[in-house]
């Protein structure tokens, strides 16, 4: 067989060459056209490529004479260049020149494969190796590859025939087709033919470097071009050999990998079409990127074995290519890792790394993979170092510490869900020879990749990656043993030792034996041996490490960091919760909920949600943890707990917290608007998605869920289902499938059966009742139609009786309301049913209580009015009544103290709210009451309560308003009445009037407000049916302008009970301010400054619902609060005043809390985001302190106490404040001091004019004032004239400006500012310039205690004894230093700081030490006098330099003035 097909194959390259004889292959230069003579025919060329396979296989090519073979690859040279550079342009519409072209390409490609052939095998000459012929064969590859392979294969490369350069990423997708024409399939499979021979050379042959280059330019191209797998696969062994066999080109070769992953279009760079061999937990098979399957192929090639017999030599050769295979790896992650930075230009490795870490996670302990295994370790040291330097770029950190996270979460997962097969493990070690378990696998594992490398060659370089890693490990461990022998006793000969020797050589010789029985493993048993084996590595134990590392970075400074850090842990904890038993990793999660960052905090609620909800019995531990960020100021961490919450509820029904993880979630559906939806949909998936028929139990739960929730929120009101309800469906009032409404109408209904089911059974539980029933009301008054069909079920609920009085009447009133919504929209209700209610509504009335009464007039106002119309009825009750008023009044007129009327009290009391209620829902002036005499009944009535609100009986009065209030609602003209406008605003002004009287007329004022409100909201949705016909503004106009009108009576007076020392009354009071203006009623600028004053109301309820009036007002009206703001800080003042002046004392700004907050804060809030109102606010608050303002002490202390606590944002906003501080005290103090000179006489008295006058060269007419020092003070009182006018007007002043200092000290200390900072600063500079966020400082208190003292002892209004003017004149010389030092002189700007340091101990200590009015005190005297003393040594020096200084400036100035006087 051999001979016969070498023969044909010598007699076809006879008769070639034959044909050739006189052919000269010089003559011709490489760009000449081709003669005819050379090129074969395409059946003679494709013979020849088959005929020259069968011969490389049969291994007989050497047999051919070398001479021969090489005039046969010139020919094929010449065949090469025939279709090297022609260019091709298949289309559908091709045509017969197109097609004929690719013949010849084809033609060419054979002519390659016969090359390649020949030089490819065995035992062949040096002189087959012809660089030319080579060098033709790449050109050729890569031509056609660009040219015609890759624009047909992938539409991403494809040019556009007509010109216009690439074609848009569409019209490429839309243009290309799955099939290919058989030529292009033929040359295709020719192409990967050729490059795989190519790969063959190179073990071969060894090529110069430019050859090489090309190879590894050809071979790289394939990774980045789709559909062509099977090429790709050709190309790694291409690159493989390259990379293995020529070391000078693996870091060219790592670059061309890095530029062509940059240039990489964005489509292409998730691309993963490397089949594994394994699947995931679905069964879907697993793939990689091509490039990430190269990269390990490429390290693992690295590493070569030798049969050395020289065991050292061996060690040596073994160990070097292991630990080169290692160095390469390191190489290539630092270089691809430090291309992970910032973005650079269009190049973001960021993505590309990610994925290439995900596919190293996915080959990790695969037998075909073992280097996977070496880059994570590498790679986990690495980004550990990365991270963990602060010098690192800030992306990089935080992307190798999200990297380490995944990483580390994948080894933990291995940890926990790979448990081992003993099983399989056992039946392998039993099937195997030997006795050493470790032995034994690794042999199995050498045998596995053995036998599969026939038909996988990578596994041949797998295999020796394995053998090269076992020895190294072995030899270390061999190391190990011998350092460890050496630093103890002399036994490096011992046993042991031997034993370590003889292990290295059992691995090589497993490495040679031949393999044993093939069937021992499969590829699931290789994977679990490579498993077991890997877990005795670094790698797999070093979980730990980059655990304790990850917590490490927790406590760093950098935001980002600590937030990725918790996102790594949150990963870790996905994949195994008992993490979280840590010690470690419960201090670094729990601390960190507190955290500054509210990013940080997400993350941390983050985790806790995934632990919890993986680990249902930990919910109960970390609940309250979790509960308490609900209120969190992030947003996004607000967020994230609803959702956590939401989760628990859906997945944990039977938590018995439910109840009250859903009150605090209801509790946030006014909240920004993104947790407003989040919330609408948590509520929507837990009560309103309809629930299957038959899932009763699904239902009972949801129905006792809801009604709990209900019953929890007794105290708080309603209004969030209310506002849920309304968003719900709302939502949907225009979609045609209605969800929320088919799920209300299965709530309705089976919470009737549910009230039903209670009231049958014994022993009811009320507290359930009652919840159910409320429950029912609130569906009601949201959409009434749910309950129609139910009405008459509710009416027996009327008269029930539940275990206590007080259930009852929460039963009968919501019946009532629930009645009182529905009966009017039934059809063609009963008489009977009717009448009953009627007759139920009115034995209530008769004999129930207040609340009762009002709800049960109602709903029979409701009854009658829309459906009976039975006046009669009504009219009878209220005669009954009236006429018992009547007569009543008629009594207490004639005798006042008759005893009849005292009996009579309960039923006059009945009788006022009676009949106040009944005038409420029922027009007794209407025909249909058809009045006998001609009387205006609402006249008579007001007439009756009038009369009864000057009873001296203060329940009488209380019941008498009660009734007024609902009379002025059916009738609000009767608020115009005198006598109504005299009995409220008399009431609300005047101090010694009940507290429940005021109360209960602003409630009177709420309630008529609340139901103008409702009656409006009515008539807007009636008026929105008939918009087309009428004109809605002028009818809202003309509706509202009573209301207005009413408001504008008793605003000041309501106004004025924001300063009543009673919560409740100023709790109504704002109540009804608040709803004044959310109707519009009022010019809302003069409530500004009120509402400022009640944003420092003690009670915090208070101060939100005026901070929340401000907001609203400043959203409607832009600049109204800044318009009112210096008034409102002035109010503030006298409100804190009106609390305080029974206690008698100092009136501050400040809440003293954790932080001290100032009193004013959220006003500053609102005004800071405007830089020019903030500027013109600040600069009114400081003019305040000017000593022409004449402001009260006690006020200017409470306005710095609120300048010193602002909550100042940026660095600007107390630079301002500090900058128009120096500007106020250089005009104000000099006046101050000049002042202060003024009043003193202008010599000593003469009694004391001897001892006074210094002895100097100074004429008597100069002032001494000029030379007084801190030791002046009998000196200065000698000038003091005897009854001084002015001189407590100074010392009021004079604490203006020293509130200046010290609160300048104050922000500067709390800020951190340096005088150099502060006076550089500019108003005029841009605002960026100063816009970096402050950090304000905790630790630092305002304490201006010389203000304080003096407010303390009174000195304002004190009488001036000898003692109070030496105190006054001893706080001039103070003041006077302070003044001397308050700007750095030249010398401190050309950088003396301890000059600057001394002067500023010298300010801090005057401001800090003992006031000046303190009173007499010899210890505080003392010090004082050492103070001062002090601050003249430290400032001395400076004095005496001056005075130099100013002697030579004035003798300067008399030369300039004598000489401009000759002039």
């Amino acid at each position: 067989m051999e001979q016969s097909t070498l023969k044909i194959y010598l007699n076809r390259i006879d008769n070639i060459l034959k044909d050739l004889e006189e052919a000269d292959f010089t003559a011709m230069a490489d760009d000449d056209e081709i003669p005819q003579i050379f090129l074969l025919g395409k059946h003679q060329l494709s013979k020849l490529v088959s005929e020259s396979a069968k011969i490389k296989a049969m291994g007989i090519s050497s047999m051919i004479p070398s001479d021969k073979l090489v005039k046969l690859l010139n020919i094929m040279k010449k065949n090469i260049q025939d279709g090297s550079r022609l260019s091709t342009m298949m289309s559908h519409d091709q045509d017969t020149e197109d097609e004929e072209k690719l013949w010849r390409v084809t033609k060419s490609a054979d002519a390659c494969l016969t090359a390649l052939h020949i030089m490819t095998s065995v035992h062949m000459p040096k002189a087959v190796y012809i660089e030319e012929v080579i060098q033709r064969v790449l050109q050729y590859t890569k031509f056609h590859l660009e040219n015609t392979l890759y624009p047909l294969y992938d539409p991403v490369y494809r040019v556009d025939p007509y010109g216009g350069g690439l074609l848009s990423s569409k019209a490429k997708r839309a243009k290309c087709s799955t099939h290919k024409p058989h030529v292009i399939v033929m040359l295709y499979n020719k192409v990967c033919d050729i490059v795989s021979n190519i790969s063959e050379l190179l073990d071969i042959e060894l090529l110069t470097d430019t050859t090489i280059l090309q190879v590894s330019s050809l071979g790289f191209t394939p990774f980045f071009v789709e559909n062509v797998s099977e090429l790709q696969l050709c190309a790694i062994k291409l690159i493989t050999a390259v990379f293995s066999r020529y070391e000078k080109h693996r870091q060219l070769m790592f670059e061309e990998i890095f530029t062509s992953l940059a240039s990489l279009p964005t489509s292409k760079r998730s691309l993963r079409n490397y089949r594994l061999n394994s699947s995931d937990q679905d069964g879907e098979p697993l793939y990689i990127q091509m490039v990430t399957a190269l990269v390990l192929q490429l390290i693992q090639c690295v590493v070569h074995l030798t049969n050395d017999r020289d065991t050292v030599d061996q060690a040596v050769l073994i160990t070097n290519s292991y630990e080169t295979a290692m160095r390469t790896a390191q190489h290539f992650l630092s270089v691809f890792l430090k291309k992970c930075g910032s973005k650079q230009a269009e190049e973001d490795y960021r993505p590309l790394f990610e994925n290439f870490v995900q596919d190293l996670l996915s080959t990790v302990n695969k037998p075909e993979w073992p280097a996977a295994e070496l880059l994570l370790s590498l790679l986990g040291r690495l980004l550990v170092h990365q991270f963990s330097n602060k010098q690192t770029e800030m992306a990089l950190r935080v992307a190798s510490l999200g990297y380490l996270g995944t990483v580390a979460a994948h080894l933990r997962k291995d940890g926990v869900t790979s448990k081992m097969d003993q099983r399989s493990i056992d039946r392998i070690l039993q099937e195997s020879q030997g006795t050493d378990e470790t032995q034994q696998l690794q042999k199995a594992l050498l045998d596995y990749l053995e036998e599969n490398a026939e038909t996988d060659a990578s596994l041949v370089f797998a295999r020796k990656f394995y053998v090269a890693q076992w020895f190294r490990d072995a030899t270390e461990a061999e190391k190990s043993m011998r350092n460890q022998n050496s630093n103890g006793e002399d036994s490096s000969d011992g046993p042991q030792h031997a034993k370590e020797m003889e292990t290295t050589g059992d691995i090589m010789q497993r490495a040679h034996l031949p393999r044993m029985n093939s069937d021992t493993v499969d590829y699931e048993d290789s994977c679990l041996i490579v498993r077991h084996l890997a877990s005795m590595r670094p790698f797999a134990q070093s979980f730990n490490i980059y655990l304790t590392q990850i917590l490490r970075v927790l406590g760093e400074n950098a935001i980002a960091v600590r937030t990725k850090a918790m996102k790594c842990l949150s990963e870790v904890v996905a994949v195994d919760p008992s993490i979280m038993a840590r010690s470690d990793m419960q201090r670094g999660v729990h601390g960190r909920l507190m955290d500054n960052s509210p990013s940080v905090r997400e993350a941390t609620v983050k985790l806790l949600g995934k632990l919890v909800l993986s680990r249902p019995q930990l919910t109960e531990q970390y609940y309250d943890m979790l509960i308490e960020r609900i209120l969190d100021t992030g947003i996004s961490v607000r967020k994230q707990v609803i959702r956590i919450l939401r989760d628990i509820c859906l997945e944990q029904p039977t938590f018995p917290k439910i109840t009250e993880m859903c009150v605090r979630m209801i509790r946030r559906v006014n909240d920004e608007e993104g947790i407003k939806e989040l919330v609408n949909e948590t509520f929507q998936k837990l009560w309103f998605t309809p629930t299957p028929n038959q899932d009763k139990e699904t239902m009972t739960r949801k129905i006792l869920n809801i009604t709990d929730v209900v019953s929890a929120c007794r105290d708080t009101g309603y209004n969030w289902f209310e506002q849920l309800l309304q968003n719900l469906l709302k939502a949907e009032e225009d979609a045609t499938d209605k969800p929320a409404r088919k799920a209300c109408v299965q709530l309705v209904d089976n919470l009737v059966e549910h009230i039903q089911t209670l009231s049958d059974t014994k022993g009811v539980n009320s507290t359930r009742l009652v919840s159910s029933i409320i429950t029912l009301y609130l569906f009601s008054k949201i959409r009434a139609q749910l309950m129609v069909k139910h009405a008459m079920t509710m009416q027996p609920y009327l008269t029930t009786k539940c275990n206590t009085a007080y259930y009852d009447v929460i039963v009968i009133c919501n019946v009532a309301k629930i009645l009182e919504l529905v009966v009017p929209l039934m059809e063609h209700p009963s008489e009977t049913f009717l009448a009953t209610i009627k007759e139920d509504l009115m034995k209530l009335i008769i004999k129930s209580g207040m609340s009762v009464v009002q709800h049960c007039v109602s709903c029979l106002g409701a009854v009658v009015n829309k459906v009976t119309h039975n006046y009669k009825f009504v009219w009878a009750c209220f005669n009954r009544f009236y006429g018992a008023l009547n007569k009543l009044k008629v009594q207490h007129h004639e005798d006042p103290n008759s005893t009849t009327l005292v009996a009579n009290k309960p039923f006059l009391l009945r009788s006022l709210f009676t009949v106040g209620a009944l005038a409420r829902h029922f027009d007794f002036d209407m025909e249909e009451f058809n009045v006998a005499n001609q009387v205006v009944i609402k006249e008579k009535v007001l007439e009756l309560l009038v009369y009864f609100t000057k009873h001296e009986d203060e329940d009488v009065k209380t019941k008498a308003i009660i009734g007024l209030g609902f009379l002025v609602i059916m009738h609000p003209s009767q608020m115009f009445m005198p006598e109504v406008k005299t009995l409220y605003n008399g009431i609300l002004a005047d101090r010694a009037s009940s507290i429940n009287l005021k109360i209960q007329i602003l409630k009177n004022l709420q309630t008529y407000l609340q139901e103008e409100d409702t009656r409006m909201q009515e008539a807007d949705r009636e008026w929105k049916k008939l918009s087309k016909q009428e004109d809605l503004k002028d009818m809202g106009d003309i509706s509202s302008g009573m209301s207005s009108s009413i408001m504008q009576l008793y605003l000041k007076q309501v106004l004025e009970a924001f300063f009543h020392t009673q919560s409740s009354v100023r709790n109504f009071a704002l109540n009804v301010i608040a709803l004044t203006l959310n109707q519009g009623l009022i010019h809302p600028v003069q409530c500004v400054p009120y509402l400022v004053a009640m944003g420092t109301d003690p009670e915090p309820s208070m101060r939100k619902k005026s901070d929340t009036q401000l907001v609203e007002i400043d959203k409607k009206y832009t600049g109204f609060i800044h318009m009112e703001a210096v008034a409102g800080m002035k109010m503030s003042y006298n409100f804190q005043q009106a609390f305080q002046s029974s206690r008698r004392t100092i009136i501050r700004g400040f809440r003293q809390d954790e932080t001290n907050t100032a009193l004013c804060s959220h006003l500053f809030s609102i005004i800071r985001g405007n830089r020019q109102h903030r500027r013109a606010f600040l600069i009114s608050l400081l003019n305040l302190f000017d000593d022409s303002s004449k402001t009260e002490v006690n006020m200017l202390l409470f306005v710095a106490d609120n300048m010193a606590y602002f909550p100042y944002q940026s660095q600007e906003e107390p630079l301002f404040i500090m900058h128009h501080i120096d500007i106020t005290l250089s005009v104000s103090g000099s006046n101050l001091l000049q002042t202060f000179k003024e009043l003193l006489l202008k010599e000593p008295r003469r009694e004391e004019k001897e001892k006074a006058r210094k002895p100097v060269g100074r004429s008597e007419s100069e002032s001494d004032l000029d030379d007084l020092d801190l030791e002046d003070v009998d000196k200065v009182m000698r000038l003091v004239p005897e009854n001084p006018t002015g001189l407590l007007d100074f010392a009021n002043a004079v604490q203006g400006i020293l509130l200046l200092l010290v609160l300048k000290q104050h922000l500067k200390n709390q800020y951190g500012f340096s005088d150099g900072k502060i006076q550089k600063y500019s108003p005029t500079e841009l605002a960026e310039v100063y816009d970096k966020a402050v950090n304000r400082k905790n630790t630092v208190h305002f304490n201006p205690r010389q203000t304080v003292d003096f407010i303390a002892n009174n000195m304002a209004r004190a009488t001036l004894s000898m003692d109070v003017k030496k105190r006054i004149v001893r706080q001039y010389l103070d003041f006077k230093v302070l003044m001397e030092h308050l700007d750095p002189d030249e010398k401190d700007e050309e950088g003396e700081a301890s000059t600057s340091a001394n002067r500023n101990k010298a300010i801090s200590a005057l401001l800090g030490g003992s006031g000046p009015m303190s009173g007499p005190s010899t210890h505080n005297q003392k010090c004082l006098d050492d103070l001062h003393s002090r601050v003249q040594r430290a400032c001395s020096k400076d004095v005496e330099e001056d005075e130099a200084a100013v002697q030579k400036l004035r003798e300067t100035l008399k030369s300039f003035t004598s000489k401009a006087d000759s002039l």
